[in-house]
């Protein structure tokens, strides 16, 4: 239990399979890049650093959609939790009643799930809520979590109106999520584009290689070629990345 409860979601960490995955496209990937830019299993090594560098993109990647996973299964709970104080249950008792509700709809496998069960076990220990939901806020680095929290600390030192920071936290949640909905369906075509693009160079490489192999020749088994080749790779990844980074468009 220590080790789940500790878990930290600020950095993803892949498990075998995620690992496994990246590994074969990785390699098959460079695989691809080695023989076209350089026709030779030597330039394999060249391509080395594109390992790691896929490796931190999916890792990013990964961590990103679970952190939008989390703050909608948050919203989630906050939002049957409201529903419970309206019904007048005591704070504690709410959320209770609210992972119960949530594992039924849900299932007890979700991250959050998996968080406020650990969450229960440990009120029944007479720990404070409010220092649970902070350390959950402290590891997951989600805004709405750390401000739940920190709302949810000073109205129950000071008193405050429970049912109001709960129905706001759930409509604050909601809103984000259908901006981010229609920010993604606003760009879904333009994502669809830079990944036709992204692959325009590789197939114009192999139409070329195979068509009129004679234009490519001067490129591979010379220095300059692989000087020439070497600078066209890089062009190429760096006109991805910020690509990337353009369409990553976030609130």
């Amino acid at each position: 239990m220590n080790k789940n409860r500790d878990r930290d979601y600020k950095s993803y960490r892949l498990n075998w399979k995620e690992n496994l995955f990246w590994f074969l496209a990785a390699s098959g990937f460079a695989g691809m890049i080695s023989w076209l830019f350089y026709r030779s299993i030597y330039g394999m090594v060249s391509t080395v650093p594109l390992l790691f560098v896929t490796r931190r993109l999916f890792r990013s990647y990964l961590s990103n959609k679970q952190k939008r996973e989390m703050l909608y299964q948050f919203g989630e709970i906050i939002q049957m939790a409201s529903s419970s104080l309206k019904a007048g249950y005591a704070i504690e008792n709410a959320f209770i009643q609210a992972h119960q509700e949530y594992v039924k709809l849900y299932g007890p496998k979700d991250a959050i799930a998996q968080e406020f069960r650990k969450i229960i076990c440990r009120l029944a220990l007479s720990e404070p809520l409010e220092q649970l939901i902070e350390d959950l806020a402290q590891r997951s680095q989600i805004e709405e979590i750390v401000s739940f929290s920190q709302v949810l600390s000073f109205a129950k030192r000071g008193g405050g109106d429970m049912k109001k920071i709960f129905r706001d936290t759930a409509e604050k949640i909601r809103q984000k999520a259908d901006v981010e909905r229609e920010i993604a369906t606003v760009v879904a075509a333009k994502k669809t584009e830079q990944r036709i693009m992204d692959l325009t160079p590789f197939v114009i490489l192999v139409y070329v290689g195979v068509s009129s192999p004679e234009f490519l020749a001067p490129l591979y088994g010379n220095a300059l070629g692989v000087c020439v080749m070497t600078v066209c790779l890089l062009v190429y990844a760096g006109a991805f990345l910020l690509a990337e980074k353009i369409l990553d468009i976030r609130i």
